[in-house]
């Protein structure tokens, strides 16, 4: 799956992507796996961070439950900025790498 910038700059649309790559086939607990999922609103500070409740463990979680992002006080799109910047990087220097060895 490609990921387009200009979906990772609104708060919304980078919630929605993180929901759309960890999710592909529909929200599961991070407990049970259960599909029953019940959405509880959202975060208090993070309005696009989605809050949900498991229907058979009654587990409550959100988006960013059990992910590396979860816990920080920087906004998801700021990491999921600097992870971008930072494969593009990645990906100039095996670029680069490659021609040096090519030659």
């Amino acid at each position: 799956m490609q990921v387009n910038i200009k979906n990772l700059i609104d708060d919304g649309q980078c919630y929605q992507t993180v929901r759309e790559l960890r999710w592909p086939d529909g929200i599961t607990c991070p407990s049970c796996e259960s599909k029953h999922v019940i959405k509880r609103g959202f975060d208090d500070t993070e309005l696009a961070r989605q809050r949900y409740e498991c229907h058979d463990c009654h587990t409550r979680f959100d988006d960013l439950t059990d992910t590396i992002f979860a816990g920080h006080h920087q906004p998801l799109k700021v990491w999921i900025l600097c992870l971008y910047f930072m494969g593009l990087n990645l990906s100039r220097l095996i670029l680069d790498s490659r021609v040096l060895c090519d030659q």
